[in-house]
C-alpha cells in the first residue's frame, strides 16, 4: 500500500496536530497566518425551498494562491430560482492581514463577516447591489474525518486539511437585491480547509458531494492524489441520521464511477454517475448514487486570476487548465439491513475539482 497520501489517524498525530478525537470550535478559528507559504478559507453553501442556491467563501488569499501576499478575498454565488446566476468577487488590499479570530469562527473581509455566537453562525454578504444575511442552526455536530490532516510525501510535512463545522444546518436568510427583498429557509453545510502546499501539486482531482435526504444526512468525497502520489485514492464518508452521525469509517466502502463523459467546457472526464458503497457491520449497507442532470457552474480556475505576461505564456506550455464544476442532479439513498430496504431520493449538489490536465481517469487503489 502507498504510504506516500495519508489520511493521519493515529494517537501521535492527533498529538502532533495538537487536537483530540473530539472536534472543538477553536477548530474552525484561523489555523494559518495568513501569509505566503499558506491557505485557507470558509465555505457556506444553501439551498433553500424555493429553488435558491447561495455560496460563499472567504479565503485569506487571492483563492489558492499559497505563494502569494496575503489579500483577504470573498466569492459570493447565487443561482436564482428562474435560473439565473450571479457571481460576485471582493478583495481586500494585497499584502493585508484578513481579520479573523484564532479561539472561533469570526472572519471579516470588507464589509462582510462570518460569526460563530452561541451554536448558531451568521453570514453576512454586502456590496452596492447585494445584501445576504443568513443565519445557520446546526442539526448535525461538528465533525471531521480522522484528524481531518491529509498528509503527502515520504516526509509528510505538506498537508491539506479539513474541518466540517456544520455538516448540516436549518438556515433562515434575508436577501436583498438591488432594493428587493425575499425572506428564505432551507438548508446548508459549512467547512473549512487551509494547507501549507499548492493543492495542485497534492491533488490531481476530487468530486465532493453532500446531500439530506429523508432523515439522513450524508458527506462523500472521492479524492485522488497528484501523479507523484501514485493517483492515491482518498475516500471520504459521514453518515448521519436524525442529527447523530452513524457511521465514517471510509475503510469500509467502496466507489464506482459510472457513465463517464468527456465534458463539453472543461473537456475532461465527468461521472454522470457516482456509486459511494459503504458497509456498516455485518447486515447493514448504505449506498450513495449521484446522478448528474447538468451544471450550474463551470468555470476555469484562471478565468479570476491576474496573470503577468510570463504566467500567461507558462500556462500555455503547460497546458494548465484547473477547472471546478457544481453539478445538480438526483441523489438516491438506498439502506439495506437484515434483507429490509429503505430507498430515499431527492435533488443534490456536489462539484468536480480538478487541479491537473489529464482528460482521462487516472486511479489506483
Amino acid at each position: 500500500m502507498n504510504k506516500s497520501v495519508t489520511l493521519a489517524h493515529k494517537i501521535e498525530d492527533y498529538k502532533r496536530i495538537g487536537i483530540t478525537k473530539e472536534p472543538a470550535v477553536w477548530e474552525d478559528g484561523m489555523r494559518t497566518d495568513g501569509q505566503a507559504g499558506s491557505y485557507e478559507w470558509w465555505y457556506f453553501d444553501a439551498e433553500y425551498t424555493d429553488g435558491t442556491k447561495i455560496v460563499v467563501v472567504f479565503y485569506t488569499k487571492n483563492e489558492f494562491d499559497v505563494k502569494g501576499d496575503a489579500c483577504p478575498t470573498i466569492r459570493f454565488d447565487l443561482t436564482l430560482p428562474d435560473g439565473r446566476h450571479i457571481s460576485k468577487k471582493i478583495s481586500e488590499e494585497k499584502g493585508s492581514a484578513i481579520r479573523a479570530s484564532k479561539q472561533k469562527c469570526d472572519v471579516k473581509i470588507d464589509r462582510s463577516s462570518i460569526q460563530y455566537i452561541d451554536g448558531q453562525y451568521f453570514i453576512h454578504f454586502v456590496d452596492d447591489t447585494v445584501d445576504y444575511r443568513c443565519t445557520m442552526k446546526s442539526s448535525v455536530p461538528m465533525w471531521r474525518p480522522k484528524t481531518g490532516h491529509m498528509f503527502f510525501g515520504e516526509k509528510q510535512k505538506d498537508f491539506f486539511a479539513w474541518f466540517v463545522a456544520q455538516p448540516s444546518a436549518n438556515l433562515e436568510a434575508v436577501l436583498t437585491i438591488e432594493g428587493e427583498r425575499c425572506e428564505l429557509k432551507g438548508n446548508g453545510y459549512h467547512d473549512h480547509n487551509w494547507g501549507n502546499a499548492e493543492i495542485n501539486q497534492l491533488i490531481n482531482h476530487w468530486y465532493w458531494c453532500r446531500a439530506n435526504i429523508g432523515p439522513y444526512s450524508v458527506i462523500s468525497c472521492d479524492i485522488i492524489s497528484d501523479k507523484k502520489y501514485k493517483y492515491t485514492r482518498q475516500p471520504i464518508i459521514m453518515i448521519a441520521k436524525n442529527g447523530v452521525i452513524l457511521e465514517d469509517r471510509e475503510e469500509f466502502m467502496m466507489i464506482e464511477r459510472q457513465e463517464t463523459i468527456n465534458h463539453p467546457f472543461t473537456k475532461k472526464f465527468m461521472d454522470n454517475k457516482l456509486k459511494f458503497n459503504q458497509t456498516s457491520g455485518k447486515n447493514k449497507t448504505y449506498q450513495i448514487e449521484y446522478h448528474r442532470k447538468g451544471d450550474i457552474v463551470a468555470d476555469s480556475l484562471l478565468s479570476g486570476m491576474k496573470l503577468s505576461f510570463p504566467q500567461r505564456i507558462a500556462v500555455k506550455l503547460l497546458r494548465m487548465n484547473p477547472t471546478y464544476v457544481r453539478c445538480i442532479g438526483t441523489v438516491t439513498l438506498t439502506v439495506r439491513e437484515n434483507g429490509k430496504q429503505e430507498v430515499y431520493e431527492q435533488e443534490g449538489l456536489w462539484e468536480q475539482m480538478f487541479f491537473a490536465k489529464n482528460k482521462e481517469a487516472i486511479i489506483k487503489g
